[in-house]
Formats: structure tokens, C-alpha cells, sequence
């Protein structure tokens, strides 16, 4: 360990403001990406989340060489860019594997989850239940068996333009629909799989490569809308609305402990299959998203590879479960900087950094 420790920097978007206040507690340098609209927002934390914010009219920016170079002059130092949601929609798998900075995680992991086909594939190779699930075009020339399913696309959308089906012609009318909206870009991935009927519960976890172990971290449930809206109505009120899952917001929620450890074995099957299928194995936070059954089944839709927006809901009051890690509840944000000032410290930053 020598000179100063690393600075923490993220796009002001997801959850920046508990990894950019994470930084600070841990006595971490926080820097900003803020896109100039949302400038006035973030600049009230000054002084006391964030450090510095450098200000862009396009995220897309992060992109350019050059940037970085920029960021590091602000920096004065070394830096470690967190990941979120937003990395994945607006900055793209593309741009953020060819990224010209050192990035907490895996690269490999984030860019496995912008692809629907590839992320089920991977929960399918961890040995992780999971509902049915396939692509457009195989439900396009085999067709599909009649019940009810859920068609999503690929990326970091917060649930927008995922719409429901009970058959093939509903499928397609539902994608060209999107197609009009201009929802559905060229080279998007979208997928059809069997909707499961359950509680959601979204698991965040932890894993840390200085400690070598997994943390059980929390859960959320998302709030969507319109979805969410319309089960306050009669239901004379809600004939021919259709719903819709974007995502406005996250509820906390506390799961039986009976849960707990099998919640924990997926967690740890994850873990395993990302050392075993991916270069940079897996490092960091992930969430796996999916529904409890009445059977008390856990069925895994989706993963995040990365902080999910949900870990929001413990922002500086922490998660009840980090107790079994930590002698008092710790939130996500600060768990990051804790994994990077102890890298730092015991001279092992690359061991967690792509």
C-alpha cells in the first residue's frame, strides 16, 4: 500500500447515490458522471457524497479514450469505476467491454446479462431452476403451445416493453407493436418465457474476493407500473387495460427464514459457474431475480451481474441480514468501498478489478 487510495467512480443514475456516499464512509475518493439535465440534482450532494462531478451531454461519452484521461486528471490518482443498471442501457455491452478503466467485477458477467438468450443459458449451466423460456425466432417457426407467458427484451430496461401473451399471434402482434413505439431496436434479443405465477423476490449478494466468501446481503420487490396500479381497481375498471412492468420503484421486503438457505445455495451455484464459465470469474455484487411459489419453490427468471437499483431500499441504514457478516447492518454502497480500500490496502487491487 503507497500514496493515496483508489477514487470510486460511477454514472450519477441507479444507485450512484449510495456507492458515491459508500466511498465517502470508507474515506474513498467519490466522482460523478452526471449528464448535464440531472446536473442540478446531483450537485447538491457536493461536500458530502460526492467529491466531484464531471459533467457530459451524453453518457455515451465514457466511450471516448480521452475521457478517461480526463477522469484521472480530476481523480489525481488512481480510480475504480462501479458498474450499475445504467452501464448496461445506456452505455451498451459493446462500449463497456472496451471500457479504458479498471472496473470493480466482471465485464464478461455484465455483458452476458444484456443478452436474455445468454443470461438464461448461463442460470441453465449454474443448475439454478428456471421457467421456460425461448427465443423470438424459435416461437416463430415452432410456435407455441397455448397458457400464459411474459415476452422481454434484452438490456437493463427496468421491465419497459415487456408485455404479456397467452399464444403465438398475441407474441407477434405484441413485438410489432414495440416496433412501432420504437421500443424494439434492431438487434435487440427478445424472449418469450412461461410467466410464474408467485411472490417476486429479488436476492442481492455479495462476493468478495479479499474475504473469499459469499454475503447474503437482502431483498426487494419492484413496484411496476402500470401492473401494480391496476390491482387497486375493480375489475370492471381494468377491462382491456393493458399491463405493463416498468419498474418506478423498489418495496423492502423480510423473507421467511425457512428461505434463507436455499436463497444462499443458489447464491453459491452462481458463484461457482461464473468461476468455472467466465475469464474474470465474478467479483462484487449480483442479484438473482425471481418467484416463490406456493410450494415454496424459488424459480429464477432473471440475474443482474452487477448492484441492482433494488439494494436502495438499505442505503445508509443497511440490510438486517449483513448482521450474520458484520456487527451491524451494512448497505451496498458502502460494501463496495469496503472490498476496494481492503484490496487496496493489502495491495491487491487487480485481484478484483477487470
Amino acid at each position: 500500500m503507497a500514496g493515496r487510495p483508489p477514487a470510486i467512480v460511477t454514472i450519477c443514475s441507479h444507485s450512484a447515490l449510495q456507492i458515491l456516499a459508500g466511498a465517502r464512509r470508507e474515506g474513498l475518493g467519490a466522482i460523478g458522471i452526471v449528464d448535464r439535465r440531472r446536473e442540478a440534482f446531483y450537485s447538491i450532494g457536493l461536500g458530502k457524497i460526492v467529491d466531484r462531478l464531471i459533467v457530459v451531454d451524453s453518457f455515451k461519452e465514457v466511450c471516448q479514450r480521452s475521457f478517461w484521461d480526463r477522469v484521472q486528471s480530476v481523480a489525481g490518482g488512481d480510480i475504480v469505476v462501479v458498474p450499475h443498471g445504467s452501464f448496461v442501457e445506456y452505455v451498451g455491452p459493446e462500449c463497456f467491454r472496451e471500457l479504458d478503466a479498471p472496473i470493480l467485477g466482471s465485464r464478461e458477467l455484465v455483458e452476458v446479462e444484456a443478452s436474455q438468450v445468454r443470461k438464461m443459458r448461463f442460470l441453465a449451466e449454474a443448475g439454478i431452476p428456471t421457467p421456460k423460456t425461448y427465443a423470438l425466432e424459435e416461437v416463430l417457426e415452432m410456435g407455441l403451445k397455448d397458457g400464459l407467458y411474459i415476452v422481454k427484451l434484452s438490456g437493463a430496461k427496468g421491465g419497459r416493453g415487456y408485455f404479456l401473451a397467452r399464444n403465438r399471434r398475441e407474441v407477434v402482434e405484441g413485438v410489432e407493436r414495440l416496433r412501432r413505439q420504437g421500443l424494439l431496436r434492431e438487434g435487440v434479443e427478445v424472449v418469450v418465457q412461461e410467466y410464474l405465477v408467485g411472490v417476486p423476490m429479488y436476492v442481492h449478494y455479495f462476493y468478495s474476493r479479499v474475504r473469499e466468501r459469499l454475503e447474503l446481503f437482502g431483498l426487494d420487490i419492484r413496484y411496476e407500473s402500470n401492473v401494480d396500479g391496476l390491482r387497486r381497481l375493480p375489475p370492471a375498471y381494468t377491462a382491456g387495460v393493458e399491463p405493463s412492468f416498468t419498474v418506478v420503484g423498489n418495496i423492502p421486503v423480510v423473507a421467511r427464514e425457512s428461505l434463507l438457505p436455499k436463497f444462499y445455495e443458489y447464491g453459491l451455484k452462481f458463484v461457482k459457474a461464473a468461476q468455472r464459465l467466465l475469464r474474470d470469474g465474478i467479483v462484487g455484487p449480483f442479484s438473482l431475480e425471481g418467484v416463490v411459489n406456493d410450494r415454496l419453490e424459488y424459480i429464477v427468471f432473471e440475474f443482474s451481474g452487477r448492484i441492482v437499483a433494488g439494494t436502495n431500499v438499505y442505503a445508509w441504514h443497511g440490510s438486517p441480514l449483513t448482521v450474520l457478516w458484520w456487527s451491524e447492518p451494512m448497505d451496498m454502497g458502502r460494501r463496495i468501498a469496503l472490498e476496494v480500500r481492503e484490496a487496496w490496502e493489502q495491495g491487491i487491487l487487480d485481484k478484483i478489478l477487470s
